[in-house]
């Protein structure tokens, strides 16, 4: 996917233990746009590694948006930051404010699974 032209609708910053020590990881999404009788929720997600570039469709606006935030949902908790215990938001293991896909919801961890969960 190519890099987005417009400015992003919602920024998070997310923080990663390292060998190097804690860097930042920088969610962002952008606002979602008509593709023929699709919409899609273009984002962004930049780890330590590199910048991960993807989006989601859905039938209208709204709809793309929350396909887009379950997605980035999907990718934090598959990290191996999540799975070694060395990303947060804003405090350790509490969750990165993001839902998830009813069958992905056993996954989730703090506040995400009080607010996300069932």
């Amino acid at each position: 996917m190519e890099e987005n032209d417009s400015a992003p609708i919602g920024v998070r910053r997310l923080t990663v233990q390292t060998s190097d020590g804690e860097r930042g990881v920088i969610v962002a999404v952008f606002p979602p746009e008509p593709l023929g009788d699709k919409w899609i929720c273009a984002y962004e997600i930049g780890w330590p590694e590199g910048m991960a570039r993807s989006r989601a469709q859905g039938n209208d606006a709204l709809h793309a948006m929350l396909l887009c935030q379950q997605k980035i949902g999907m990718e934090l908790y598959m990290s191996r930051y999540h799975h070694e215990r060395r990303m947060w938001w804003r405090k350790p293991w509490d969750g990165y404010g993001f839902p998830l896909p009813k069958e992905g919801r056993d996954l989730l961890i703090g506040d995400d699974a009080r607010f996300y969960g069932n």
